[in-house]
């Protein structure tokens, strides 16, 4: 296989929290206002999460992507959306964006700020805005190598040339590796 065509990949794991939201004051039922986010998972395609309501909400998303794919959310945006609950489906009442550049090169890949919501057109709430709303998110984000990961896992388990007895492999333990060797062999001739 050509080198060049290897895909390399990394686990990325994103933690998204709706604090709260405020300027709301002017919505009849805000029990009812909940936050849609769209997630950009790559060609052209997202993710749509939805809280129950507007307060102290997060989500948790790990993945494994490729390379190419962390290098194409620096071009794309998180979206919220405010909306309110209606008898019949939900109406949308602000959106506001966040670009993954902005949350990428934070310090820590964390960011915590209040996001303005820009006001729909056909909103019934935009005549009588008189504040802008606001959500407060914090976002934040882990990219780990494959390769760091295969390190964090060897640091955490043994090696696997070692078995994990007290005493090691063939030192005076109960089981050396001619011993593994007449178990396999029996597992096998007991299948059949």
């Amino acid at each position: 296989m050509d080198p060049s065509h290897i895909v390399a990949y990394a686990n990325f794991s994103c933690e998204i929290r709706i604090i709260q939201a405020r300027n709301v004051e002017f919505i009849k039922s805000t029990k009812n206002l909940f936050a849609r986010l769209y997630v950009p998972t790559g060609n052209n395609k997202r993710i749509q999460l939805n809280t129950k309501n507007v307060s102290d909400k997060s989500f948790n998303l790990d993945c494994s992507c490729p390379q190419e794919f962390l290098e194409n959310l620096h071009e794309q945006s998180l979206v919220l959306e405010l909306r309110q609950r209606k008898m019949w489906g939900s109406q949308l009442i602000g959106k506001g964006e966040i670009p993954w550049k902005v949350i990428l090169e934070s310090q820590n890949m964390q960011l915590k700020k209040w996001l303005k919501m820009d006001l729909m057109s056909g909103s019934d709430y935009k005549e009588v805005m008189l504040t802008t709303p606001e959500v407060e998110v914090e976002i934040k984000v882990k990219v780990t190598s494959v390769a760091e990961m295969e390190k964090q896992n060897n640091k955490r388990f043994n090696n696997w040339n070692e078995c994990g007895c007290k005493n090691g492999h063939d030192h005076n333990a109960w089981c050396n590796a001619e011993d593994c060797d007449m178990f396999a062999l029996g597992a096998a001739l007991e299948a059949f």
